[in-house]
């Protein structure tokens, strides 16, 4: 995980990242740069997966103002405002920030959102039980899941898990980038590359037919998508 640390006293830097530097294990390592003030933050150009960020912050741009910037082009990135001030408190609220921290601040509550952050970013998985034993598969890496002769083939950018199971049982663990488009077959419709009529060509080159019923449902989600991904860009 990696966590940006913007406050303009130089032991408040020294001291933070010392807790953070204490609290980074094999299993969850952490990297932290430190930054004086927000337009050092800003020429490094590096999105974190933790901000920690003071409100008052001498010359310049204050914390406030930056998270307020940020938020105009990066919903997700986590921010925690650390501060010697609590009348700014309710401001968080307006840039969606995952804490507010009254200074100083402990080993306890840096952990605290570093666990809140790693439940933010942590992908979700579908739970597969293979004959090699229990598997997790990340769901932005399966492309499709179909019935073959009475098990489930969840493919994957790299292999297929043949699994045994009904397909409605794992429609509820699925994210709203799935979608069902024919009684046997449900894809991701980040891997759709082409919709012709009845058919569907993911990006791998796998055609997939799509039901009757289904197919307006498929095209509506389909554009619906690609005009998300768009913005997102923007």
């Amino acid at each position: 995980m990696h966590i940006a640390l913007i406050d303009d006293q130089a032991a408040t830097r020294k001291a933070t990242t010392k807790l953070i530097q204490q609290l980074s294990q094999p299993s969850q390592p952490l990297q932290v740069a430190a930054y004086a003030s927000a337009e050092q933050f800003l020429f490094a150009e590096r999105t974190p997966d933790l901000l920690l960020l003071d409100i008052k912050l001498g010359s310049g741009m204050d914390g406030m103002t930056l998270a307020k910037r940020i938020r105009q082009h990066d919903p997700d990135t986590a921010i925690a405002f650390v501060s010697n001030y609590d009348e700014f408190v309710f401001d968080g609220y307006d840039v969606n920030a995952i804490d507010y921290i009254i200074k100083p601040l402990t080993k306890e509550k840096l952990q605290h959102l570093i666990d809140k952050t790693a439940a933010r970013t942590q992908p979700k998985l579908l739970p597969l039980q293979t004959p090699s034993g229990l598997i997790r598969v990340p769901l932005y890496d399966i492309s499709a899941i179909e019935v073959t002769n009475h098990q489930l083939q969840v493919h994957t950018q790299k292999t297929t898990y043949t699994v045994s199971g009904q397909l409605k049982d794992f429609l509820p663990h699925l994210d709203d980038n799935f979608i069902q488009i024919y009684r046997s077959i449900v894809i991701n419709l980040n891997f759709l590359s082409q919709l012709d009529h009845h058919i569907v060509a993911m990006a791998d080159g796998t055609t997939y037919p799509v039901s009757r019923q289904q197919a307006p449902v498929v095209k509506q989600a389909f554009f619906k998508h690609f005009r998300g991904l768009t913005d997102d860009s923007d």
